[in-house]
């Protein structure tokens, strides 16, 4: 049942990644009407999917649990900024920033939810959407740090005023107080949320289709498949076994730790001088071979039924 999910989930985004790359190849959506699109996607539905992701009801004797998936969280971010700092030295700048971000952050809200949702149910995704605040403030602060390099001075106020950031602050206000909101508000938020992930993915069918498929794929390209895909979720899945973690907890751990590259890594790439078409290829590849790792470490975690 588990990999059933998993499957659907990933043939879902190829279908999607497909029918992005149709549209633009038949011109239905020219270069700047995708451009605008990212914008789209960067500035209204994706703050709306971090707000979504907030909506959680809180107890109190869930707080044990919540503050241990908090600390594998930072550790695990730690981890991956750390990698981050040390590989990919020798890129050229726009290519090293998108290695960097595509190091730090992984697919773990938007693929990661409802992989999590599928083997765990909803205490799953609950704890899911804990172990994702630190990572969506790593991703808004030391993420779009990497590609905001050159204009340090204004950097706090461009992380600040993000959209992104300020949809975490909102939901970590909302999520805080357990304010509820009017069903309406509700009903918009969790609407634009869902157009996310089509947006997104047909965003990458769309890139693809503009680059040339020549030797997207190369070398460094595969080693960071390979530290994205096993040895970042390797590291997480061996240190929460040496440590008395429970069992749910580790498995939301790796299964986000285990993500490919995210969409915003082309999003970003695009939008801030980065290398936006070997971001795609980073995408695409990882999110390909994905389909072989993820269910490898349901299987090493022993949820398979």
């Amino acid at each position: 049942m588990v990999l059933k999910n998993m499957l659907n989930m990933q043939m879902m985004m190829f279908l999607l990644v497909l029918i992005g790359f149709f549209i633009r190849k038949r011109d239905i959506v020219g270069t700047e009407g995708r451009k605008n699109m990212v914008d789209l996607c960067l500035y209204v539905t994706l703050p709306f999917n971090i707000l979504n992701s907030f909506f959680v009801d809180w107890k109190w004797e869930m707080l044990i649990s919540c503050s241990v998936i908090l600390l594998l969280s930072i550790g695990y971010n730690a981890l991956s900024i750390l990698l981050s700092m040390f590989l990919f030295r020798g890129e050229k700048e726009e290519r090293k920033k998108t290695l960097r971000y595509g190091t730090i952050v992984s697919n773990g809200g938007f693929l990661g939810n409802p992989i999590i949702e599928g083997v765990y149910g909803t205490s799953g995704l609950f704890y899911a959407s804990i172990f994702m605040i630190p990572v969506r403030v790593v991703m808004w602060s030391v993420g779009i740090s990497v590609f905001l390099k050159e204009k340090q001075n204004n950097l706090l106020k461009k992380i600040l005023t993000h959209p992104c950031i300020i949809a975490v602050e909102i939901g970590a206000v909302i999520m805080g107080t357990g304010l509820v909101l009017p069903k309406f508000l509700q009903m918009t938020i969790s609407g634009l949320s869902a157009c996310n992930t089509p947006l997104s993915m047909m965003l990458v069918g769309m890139m693809l289709a503009e680059m040339n498929p020549k030797g997207i794929v190369d070398r460094v390209m595969s080693f960071y498949a390979g530290i994205r895909l096993v040895v970042i979720p390797g590291i997480v899945f061996v240190l929460t076994m040496l440590l008395p973690v429970d069992p749910l907890l580790r498995g939301v751990a790796v299964i986000i730790a285990g993500m490919p590259a995210p969409i915003t890594t082309a999003l970003l790439s695009a939008k801030y001088k980065g290398d936006e078409k070997y971001a795609t290829g980073m995408i695409f590849l990882t999110t390909l071979l994905s389909l072989v790792t993820l269910p490898l470490w349901c299987a090493a975690l022993g949820m398979q039924h």
